[in-house]
């Protein structure tokens, strides 16, 4: 991680006077942070805002919206706040995510906040005139919509995405195994389907469409539609076995330990499994890629959507299951990666990707050439025949089986996931349970652990 310089841009002063470079920028909430959002506006006065959500266990949790001070610290002192609390709401539960409206709101208009939990909530973020804490002029949140499926009874929503193509469009998964598309101007939903067998845990608009999204979920796929052809899908992957403790054996009863009697140590009846898939992420800029990991892997696995069924590339550095993902906003092949293990691993996979890329047209030359000396042996063969025994008539047929081999043993290669290194690391105090990257100054990036929220620079 270099040093940087946030800024707030105050008329009549420029962000050098006013902001120091640093590396990290704080802030210290009074509750659990879950989900972290960056605004998407592009006036400098409104560029370092940030929503978050808390995750309490009870029915009441809270909603801040903070914004990087102009007097934040400029002693590098790490107790110090750097970002101040300038609106906040309550809600009954805690929100799944977080995101605000991608085109911005015009200058002076209030921005839109969208949220998820047990509803789909629409906030409006505007300013009071008030000045509050660390200089900052105060804002309100304003409930504009709350959205249910069923005015009875609404299940869990999971997780959304706001699409970039056409802001009306919001998506969301649910635990009820449905995806559904929601017009923000009408506040009705448009389109509600059955997208998995299991829960769905995360659903993204693919890059550059409003009608095809992909879906992660409990069944352990990851499925793509096209709202313009919603009796079909694609399963683009599926999660592979994995091992798991039983907690139904007849044997045991309760599922505990019982002596291995062949090794003489403790050990446990084991089941397999398909692990459900937690998240998803598709490439900002190239919409041929999606990031995904499933429940309890320290592994994240990149898909290739023109190559179904496996994973292209798996990005091997956590210690401990994965929480958090997200493309670069302004790099096709830079990702970033936050988990259990208090590590914010930053990865770039160009040249492996390249190297795949290169095995691949390997493969295509291998299989052509192959065909090509399968021909020459079926023709010498039957050459061979209509002249008798003559041996020297018949084609090397173990030339063939060579080829043949030589072509299934790059083709297998080409299937197998690539493993690759982070290229930078960074080092929280607790698991990360979030992270956001700022799109509109993409050197930022913000984590969230424990109460604290820290933005670093790449």
């Amino acid at each position: 991680m270099s040093s940087g310089s946030p800024y707030y841009s105050i008329s009549g002063m420029t962000p050098d006077a006013l902001s120091p470079r640093k590396e990290i920028c704080n802030y210290f909430s009074a509750y659990p942070i879950y989900s972290i959002a960056w605004s998407r506006r592009e006036d400098r006065n409104n560029m370092f805002r940030m929503a978050l959500s808390s995750f309490m266990e009870e029915k009441t949790n809270r909603v801040q919206v903070v914004q990087l001070s102009p007097h934040h610290d400029s002693s590098h002192m790490p107790e110090r706040p750097d970002f101040g609390l300038v609106a906040e709401t309550s809600v009954d539960y805690p929100m799944t995510k977080l995101l605000w409206q991608p085109s911005g709101a015009g200058y002076g208009q209030p921005d839109l906040l969208a949220a998820t939990g047990e509803s789909l909530r629409l906030w409006e973020c505007e300013q009071t005139g008030e000045v509050g804490e660390m200089g900052l002029f105060k804002s309100k949140l304003s409930l504009r919509a709350k959205m249910n499926t069923r005015a009875d009874y609404s299940a869990p929503i999971t997780s959304f995405d706001w699409c970039q193509v056409d802001p009306r469009l919001i998506i969301t998964s649910s635990i009820d195994t449905t995806c559904t598309v929601w017009d923000v101007e009408t506040q009705q939903a448009k389109t509600q389907l059955i997208a998995h067998d299991r829960e769905v845990f995360d659903v993204s608009f693919v890059t550059g469409s409003q009608d095809v999204f992909a879906s992660a979920g409990a069944d352990g796929s990851i499925r793509m539609f096209d709202l313009r052809s919603l009796e079909h899908s694609t399963i683009l992957y599926e999660a592979p076995a994995a091992v798991a403790p039983s907690t139904a054996d007849p044997g045991l009863g309760d599922g505990s330990y019982y002596p291995d009697t062949a090794a003489g140590v403790p050990s446990a009846r084991m089941a397999s499994f398909i692990p459900p898939l937690l998240r998803l992420s598709c490439n900002a800029l190239d919409p041929n890629y999606i990031a995904t990991f499933a429940l309890d892997s320290p592994r994240v696995n990149i898909i290739d959507v023109r190559n179904p069924g496996s994973a292209v590339v798996q990005l091997v550095g956590h210690q401990a299951p994965i929480h958090a993902i997200s493309w670069s906003p302004t790099s096709s092949t830079q990702l970033c990666s936050a988990g259990a293990d208090s590590r914010v691993l930053v990865w770039d996979i160009q040249q492996t990707l390249t190297a795949r890329q290169h095995q691949q047209r390997q493969a295509i030359a291998a299989a052509a050439q192959a065909k090509q000396l399968s021909k020459l042996s079926t023709a010498g063969d039957k050459l061979g025949s209509d002249f008798g025994d003559d041996q020297s008539l018949k084609s090397p047929t173990s030339t063939t089986v060579q080829a043949m081999a030589h072509t299934a043993a790059a083709q297998a290669l080409s299937q197998t996931p690539s493993s690759i290194a982070p290229s930078l690391t960074y080092a929280a105090r607790l698991p990360v349970n979030s992270l956001a990257w700022h799109q509109n100054s993409p050197e930022w990036i913000s984590i969230g652990f424990g109460n604290t929220v820290q933005t670093l620079r790449l």
